[in-house]
């Protein structure tokens, strides 16, 4: 790391540091390190490593482009939140972790916005559901490792308490926002029920099961239905809901507060990419925002095109027999 970098790292780092700690206990938390190689990374003594700005970056959650000057370039540095699999659920037990700590921080700012266009359910509602959220850790370990012999049906694959509270807290964390909007076209739910087709199809889950699932995607109509005639969350914070009129070909999403502007993207199933990098969230809002044009906004307005929407959605449930 170049000196001018450096520099600016322990900037970054004095700037971001929590205001219950100091910049010397936060080093010494994050990178494992005693407290006199702490200060002299802090006087500039000893210069940090690529690897240790990331991890800081990480846990301070600042721009490390800006830091790097990589973003003069046109190049935006991308954290990504991947599930591996190995263990198959520890590491999105402690993704969602990380995710509940973010929102609990932001959560008192008034001016906090969640914005997201996607075109999949998202897992800030699905996860409320045990197997729902079973069925998409089920679906995305297969598609990764193409089945596994530990977990080889639905049935198998279980919960552990840990994972299965912190679901909970990272749903209702995510209502803790003062200001949500949410971007969909009409296929989340269809996506649902044709993937537990082709499951049931492959003899990976039971009817049974089927009939569980069909009855807690009836439940999550519900509950979209339920906000989008309110137009908030049962704790009074605002969501607005709009309805694309036409496909969106991938999910992205823009939260701002006072002190973050972070930009995420969704991969694969369970995973995602997130940047602090200005230009990117720059981008990732324009677009998410401009994806309005073709949309219409249901909740707390347009009953009728409500009402058709989720009668409609209930018929494509109804479908999975």
């Amino acid at each position: 790391m170049t000196e001018l970098s450096n520099t600016a790292l322990i900037q970054a780092i004095h700037a971001h540091t929590p205001q219950d700690a100091t910049p010397a206990s936060v080093l010494m938390d994050i990178l494992n390190i005693g407290r006199e190689a702490a200060y002299r990374r802090l006087r500039g003594e000893v210069r940090f490593t690529f690897g240790e700005a990331s991890a800081l970056s990480a846990h301070l959650r600042f721009s490390l482009d800006g830091v790097m000057g990589s973003s003069v370039g046109g190049n935006a540095l991308f954290s990504l939140a991947f599930t591996e699999f190995q263990p198959p659920l520890d590491l999105y037990d402690g993704i969602l972790e990380q995710n509940i700590r973010f929102f609990r921080e932001i959560a008192p700012d008034p001016t906090t916005v969640f914005a997201s266009a996607v075109n999949s359910i998202p897992a800030e509602y699905f996860l409320k559901y045990e197997n729902l959220t079973r069925f998409k850790l089920f679906k995305s370990l297969y598609q990764h490792e193409m089945g596994d012999v530990s977990v080889p049906t639905f049935e198998e694959l279980q919960l552990s308490a840990s994972l299965r509270r912190n679901a909970l807290e990272y749903v209702q964390a995510v209502q803790t926002v003062a200001q949500s909007h949410v971007i969909f076209d009409g296929s989340g739910f269809t996506h649902w029920v044709n993937a537990i087709r082709a499951f049931r199809a492959m003899h990976l889950i039971s009817n049974q099961s089927v009939a569980r699932l069909k009855e807690e995607l009836f439940e999550l109509t519900g509950d979209f239905e339920k906000m989008a005639a309110e137009g908030e969350y049962e704790n009074g914070n605002k969501i607005s809901l709009y309805l694309s009129e036409v496909d969106l070909e991938a999910s992205y999403a823009f939260i701002a507060s006072e002190r973050y502007k972070v930009a995420g993207i969704a991969l694969f199933s369970l995973n995602s990419m997130h940047t602090f990098d200005p230009m990117m969230y720059e981008y990732v809002k324009k677009w998410v925002r401009n994806q309005r044009r073709f949309a219409s906004l249901i909740s707390g307005t347009g009953e009728l095109p409500r009402i058709h929407h989720f009668k409609r959605q209930r018929e494509i449930i109804g479908g999975l027999e």
